[in-house]
């Protein structure tokens, strides 16, 4: 070490501090690339330099840190330290309640998309009307799915509708009924005309009825007869 700067009172351990004197105002940077000078500081604030700074400060760096610092804070072109601190961490909370506002507006938003539908008696057609009780009862005991697809399906063109008009006002509102009824008694899952007409429609209900005109008989044996 050069022996101009060595200072036996303080050791290797508080290596000698070398401060810009300058007339004039400079920023950090243009410190650090200028020549130096010694500057006699006091043991006392280099422990307390030692104690405030972080692991990664040199206690060079740090010095010069505190010394630019005071002169801005100083001469008011910087804000002082707690107040820099304090504005940041009110900066952070600023963000941390817009996430969460955020987020919670989300959420709401989520919640009102999949918010459970839920089955009400005046949502069945009028046209309908003639089993709105059967249907109500229906769907309180049906199995599977309860949701607003499920209850289009069941009411709809290929559901107790279809039924209902395909079959005319007197079949299509007795087969309904009965698909109901048997719906109710079984929990199923839905009733649709497919279903209706594959498994519950009676087979001979779409025969032609035999006539008993004599035109539509068999002459047999010497007399007419049913074929």
């Amino acid at each position: 070490m050069n022996a101009k700067y060595y200072n036996p009172d303080l050791t290797d351990i508080y290596p000698p501090c070398r401060l810009h004197v300058v007339n004039h105002p400079i920023n950090l940077y243009q410190a650090c690339i200028m020549e130096t000078q010694v500057v006699d500081i006091s043991k006392k604030l280099i422990d307390s330099c030692k104690l405030h700074m972080d692991e990664w400060h040199s206690l060079k760096g740090f010095v010069h840190d505190m010394i630019a610092l005071g002169i801005q804070t100083k001469y008011k072109d910087l804000t002082t330290y707690d107040t820099l601190k304090t504005d940041r961490h009110k900066e952070k909370k600023e963000k941390e309640r817009e996430v969460f506002y955020t987020s919670k507006v989300d959420n709401t938003i989520n919640k009102e998309k999949t918010k459970k539908w839920i089955f009400n008696s005046e949502y069945i057609p009028k046209e309908l009307d003639f089993c709105k009780d059967l249907v109500a009862k229906f769907w309180a005991v049906k199995k599977g799915s309860r949701s607003k697809e499920a209850y289009e399906l069941l009411v709809g063109h290929y559901g107790l509708l279809g039924i209902r008009r395909k079959y005319g006002l007197k079949d299509g509102e007795k087969a309904v009924k009965e698909q109901l009824e048997e719906g109710i008694a079984n929990k199923w899952q839905s009733i649709t005309l497919k279903n209706y007409e594959a498994f519950g429609r009676p087979q001979k209900a779409d025969k032609e009825p035999v006539t008993n005109h004599p035109a539509g008989r068999v002459f047999r044996n010497g007399r007419f007869v049913d074929d």
